[in-house]
């Protein structure tokens, strides 16, 4: 009795440690540019009925349908605000609450499929990866929709019934409005339900309903979904960004050293790896060696229950692996492949490992492939908890980052949180003022110090470099009939200290064109321009 409660108790204790490392390390600001995305469409969602959010860029438009974001998170955030949180809160509240429950969810769907012992250690492991640790306290669907995608498999896997198949299909739909890479956790399960009906023809008939019973599960969500994206944006998938920059093989080899770096805890492991000629043999070595091992545990002692395993999460993490790379393959994300985007697929893997370990046996492949795979184990767990002891360059980063958009806040909400008919709200950290104050401000970005050097020598200096003067020079040439509120501060979009405070002769530049100086020093630049219909009227920006 005593033996059967120590997996549980593993489990509450890394739900506290959980529960430690976000009310002690969570970031001062825990939102990012996508936080403000979701947020601002749940406070147009509880406003207006419609899901909004503010551009980027200098169009002057105030506001626009986001095709980028699936709806599914906003709404989540706008039914708290019925208990009176506002989305800024709710959208920590989910996050949180989805990073605590994380182990002990893990747990209860693989508990019976792989035994409780190693049901406890996939919650350890994968509770205790960098993913999750870096993104846990993050206002973010990141650990949302993971906790969907494990309660999903977890409903299927463990089905005693068809009502588990519909529910199961109702919460991959909403793991899909909420995440729309989670297309790859509808195809898992698609090709899950095929291989039942390969591999057990005398049940092919009930697979087929299981299946049935689960798509109309998921089409109570998906369907509704794709129609409002018809409605409002003319596509059923209206997904549109710039073309990648970066190429497919360069975006593999991204992938392998954050999924291996997510998977042991390891940077430098990921980037031999990734990046190394005899990483890669390594890697393919790997790969072949665990594949026949699987090949014999697979015809020897694997119960049922633990091949629907290793299929439906090999699956899922291999389907994943390519949604990830061929979605940053064709489209410009304006940032790399990272733990963020591997953190959905490292703890099927974990599974799938799991599952893998033979029992005792007295066959020497089998206990060859035991030993091996406790070894391997062993020391996943103990670099994870070192990991968890010290954590990453990216947590530091991301407590950097935050600590400047609050400094940002902090010197610019006098200026920037304000709501003036026919006035424009331009920063370099706006998606800060759109969560602190819901300001309506948009991105600009007018800075890249680092001249073109692809540009023909005969161009001069200023022609080839496009300062901070210069673009908010052209900022109040093409919006001439509105008045603008303007702030910059460093630490984002190539600001940083040494940029300011502006130099007299840019003062004098930009109060010659129009431009009143409000605050110039170290900390933050801040500006007001009045468009000549305000002076006419006389009234002016204080």
């Amino acid at each position: 009795m005593r033996t059967a409660l120590l997996p549980i108790l593993a489990v509450v204790a890394i739900s506290v440690l959980m529960v430690a490392h976000l009310f002690f390390r969570a970031p001062i600001f825990p939102f990012s540019p996508d936080s403000a995305n979701y947020i601002e469409q749940a406070r147009s969602l509880i406003q207006n009925g419609l899901t909004f959010s503010i551009p980027s860029g200098i169009n002057g438009m105030d506001k626009t349908p986001s095709p980028l974001f699936p709806i599914g998170f906003p709404i989540i955030l706008a039914f708290f605000s019925m208990f009176g949180f506002d989305a800024q809160e709710a959208s920590i509240a989910v996050g949180w609450l989805s990073a605590i429950l994380f182990p002990a969810l893990l747990y209860i769907c693989f508990q019976k499929q792989i035994g409780p012992l190693y049901a406890a250690i996939l919650a350890g492991l994968s509770a205790l990866s960098p993913g999750v640790l870096t993104y846990a306290p993050m206002g973010l669907t990141d650990i949302f929709s993971l906790i969907l995608a494990v309660g999903a498999i977890g409903l299927v896997l463990n089905s005693r019934s068809t009502t588990f198949f519909f529910v199961g299909g109702v919460v991959a739909g909403l793991a899909y409005a909420v995440r729309n890479a989670h297309i790859a956790l509808l195809a898992a399960l698609a090709v899950y339900f095929l291989y039942l009906w390969v591999s057990n023809p005398a049940q092919r008939t009930q697979t087929i309903k299981q299946a049935t019973v689960f798509a109309v599960g998921a089409s109570l969500i998906i369907l509704p979904l794709l129609l409002r994206n018809l409605m409002i944006f003319g596509a059923l998938n209206p997904y549109e960004m710039p073309l990648s920059t970066v190429s497919a093989v360069n975006n593999i080899r991204v992938y392998i050293q954050e999924f291996v770096y997510d998977l042991t805890a390891l940077r430098s492991l990921g980037i031999f790896v990734g990046w190394s000629t005899q990483g890669l043999v390594f890697l393919l070595a790997l790969v072949i060696g665990v594949s026949g091992m699987l090949m014999i545990v697979w015809r020897g002692q694997l119960t049922e229950k633990k091949k629907k395993t290793i299929f439906l999460c090999a699956t899922y993490s291999i389907i994943g692996t390519c949604v990830v790379i061929a979605a940053r393959s064709r489209y410009e994300w304006g940032e790399m492949i990272n733990i963020r985007h591997t953190l959905q697929y490292t703890p099927f893997f974990l599974a799938a490992l799991l599952a893998a370990i033979p029992s005792a046996n007295s066959d020497a492949a089998l206990s060859f492939a035991r030993k091996t795979g406790l070894t391997l184990v062993f020391f996943l767990g103990i670099f994870h908890t070192l990991y968890a002891h010290k954590l990453g360059a990216e947590y530091q980063q991301s407590m950097r980052r935050s600590l400047d958009a609050m400094n940002a806040y902090q010197n610019g909400k006098n200026h920037l949180c304000v709501s003036e008919k026919n006035t424009l709200l331009m920063s370099n950290w706006e998606y800060v003022f759109s969560i602190q104050c819901a300001a309506h401000a948009q991105n600009m970005e007018p800075v890249n110090l680092q001249c073109d050097g692809q540009a023909p020598l005969a161009k001069n200096k200023a022609e080839r470099c496009h300062t901070l003067v210069n673009g908010i020079l052209s900022l109040s040439d093409k919006l001439s009939g509105r008045s603008i509120r303007a702030g910059f501060f460093p630490g984002r979009s190539g600001i940083n200290i040494n940029n300011l405070p502006l130099p007299e002769a840019d003062i004098l530049s930009l109060q010659n064109s129009g431009w009143d100086i409000v605050q110039n020093n170290a900390i933050g630049l801040l500006l007001s321009y009045q468009s000549n219909s305000t002076k006419n009227s006389g009234h002016g920006l204080k």
